[in-house]
């Protein structure tokens, strides 16, 4: 049974099924003890993100030329049902790989892809989206936020009001 309702409508292979259980185990082991002290932080830690990884939580529709698992999106669904049906609010997995991820891989550059991608399947980089102001909330085209090269490093001049 699907914590979100909709999984039972899909068609799941035995593959997905055993991927579901280790996501059960992991959200259910490794991530709600934890809620409260993360929630305290403001955050999931570093660590989790990367054991996220190691389990292949991260990125699994990333194609295997950049260290990914090149899965269907039912893997995806799967993480997100569990997540939902353990009540745990971090870390965050969808946006960095079903947000985040596919943004870069179709628009990204073939460096960026290479430097990011892989990284982001372990955890070493964790996706994010900042894309509200004060003054324009959620309207890309309003925002003023710019980011100007400088050497090997980026200067950013602008505010943001909430950050995925």
């Amino acid at each position: 049974m699907s914590g979100l309702g909709f999984s039972s409508a899909l068609t799941f292979t035995a593959e997905h099924q055993i991927f579901r259980k280790q996501a059960r185990r992991f959200y259910e082991t490794e991530c709600v003890p934890q809620q409260e002290k993360w929630a305290d932080a403001g955050m999931a830690p570093r660590a989790i993100w990367r054991r996220a990884g190691e389990l292949g939580f991260l990125c699994p529709r990333v194609p295997a030329s950049f260290g990914g698992a090149g899965a269907d999106f039912l893997y995806s669904v799967i993480l997100l049902d569990e997540q939902a049906r353990s009540g745990s609010i971090a870390p965050v997995m969808s946006l960095h790989s079903d947000v985040v991820a596919p943004y870069l891989e179709r628009y990204g550059s073939e460096a960026q892809k290479r430097r990011f991608l892989p990284r982001m399947v372990t955890g070493e980089c964790v996706g994010a989206i900042a894309m509200t102001e004060p003054g324009a909330g959620s309207d890309l085209q309003g925002m003023t936020t710019t980011a100007r090269r400088d050497g090997g490093d980026y200067v950013l001049r602008g505010q943001k009001t909430f950050i995925t």
